[in-house]
């Protein structure tokens, strides 16, 4: 009888052994998962402030441009005013950016475009079409000391301006 308690006093030991490495292997499993839940909503978040980031550098810009005096107020330029070409164009990124912000001609000849539709169209009036490029690396920086991830955002402008300046 002595020699069967102690042979469950063994197994029992054995038993508990093996719970106690299966719950510790479950705790580790959990913390990992946790880890990767964290690293997912940090990246999560650094995307959304790189999206609000960028959109708010071409917001500045644009409101910048229009608080500017017609003579230096680059969205009142024409097809002239820019590069040649095409995938060229005006850095205009706003002081303390945090971003870099480009202002491109799409207008695709020499003068200006017919405006989109509206419901009340003033005759004669002709637009001129603009895209601001607004673009931010963000994330982990790799050795050229860029972020690893970028975002860009495109904001189409269409400029009224009068017909006589076509």
């Amino acid at each position: 009888m002595n020699n069967l308690k102690s042979k469950q006093k063994g197994i029992v030991l054995v038993v508990s052994l093996v719970m106690i490495i299966a719950v510790t292997a479950i705790a580790v499993t959990l913390l990992s998962s946790s880890s990767i839940d964290i690293k997912m909503t940090s990246a999560a978040q650094e995307s959304e402030v790189a999206i609000a980031r960028v959109k708010a550098d071409s917001v500045q810009i644009i409101t910048q441009e229009k608080k500017a005096a017609a003579a230096n107020n680059r969205l009142l330029y024409e097809s002239g005013q820019f590069p040649v070409d095409p995938t060229q164009g005006l850095d205009v990124t706003p002081v303390n950016s945090s971003s870099q912000v480009i202002l491109f001609n799409s207008n695709a000849g020499p003068t200006l475009l017919d405006c989109p539709i509206v419901v009340n169209p003033t005759p004669g009036i002709k637009c001129n079409m603009l895209r601001i490029e607004a673009t931010l690396n963000y994330g982990k920086h790799d050795s050229n000391g860029k972020g690893k991830h970028n975002v860009t955002v495109s904001s189409g402008i269409a400029q009224e301006m009068g017909a006589s300046s076509s």
